[in-house]
């Protein structure tokens, strides 16, 4: 069965210590694309996870401690830039020039997004954030350069 109702899962509401004893849920969890963090799931639906997390969890900050490559030149090939630091989950979302960006986590516990040089007119700094829900890290910058000698028309 599908559909949940109120009267499935109200105990949850009462913070009884037997909660996470709850039989199955009733249907297996799907994954929301929409979900801006693993906590917030387990806040606002505590009988698809084992164990209901307080409303006053706190979100782990992430921070970023490089940026691979952390500048480009303009016109250069689509490539993917890694960020790597602390605190990055399947939820974290890279802000890259003040856009949240489709995001990857990768094994070795990077994160990275696609970067498209030719979107870009002029020489610039940019800052990349890393969003965890709310919790959003320090900015790292981010440089595009000007265009190579070589791709310049004469």
């Amino acid at each position: 069965m599908t559909t949940k109702t109120h009267d499935d899962t109200h105990d949850h509401d009462h913070g009884h210590a037997h909660a996470h004893d709850a039989p199955k849920p009733a249907a297996a969890p799907a994954p929301k694309a929409e979900q801006p963090f693993p906590y917030s799931a387990s806040i606002n639906e505590p009988q698809t996870v084992s164990l209901p997390l307080p409303a006053d969890v706190d979100v782990p900050k992430p921070t970023i401690s490089a940026l691979t490559p952390a500048d480009c030149a303009i016109g250069d090939a689509d490539f993917v830039l890694y960020v790597s630091g602390e605190n990055f989950f399947a939820d974290s979302v890279i802000n890259f020039a003040g856009h949240d960006e489709p995001t990857t986590l990768e094994t070795d516990g990077r994160l990275s997004t696609g970067v498209k040089p030719s979107l870009w007119t002029d020489p610039v700094i940019v800052q990349v954030m890393i969003k965890n829900g709310p919790e959003v890290s320090p900015p790292a910058d981010f440089e595009f350069t000007a265009p190579a000698l070589r791709s310049r028309k004469k």
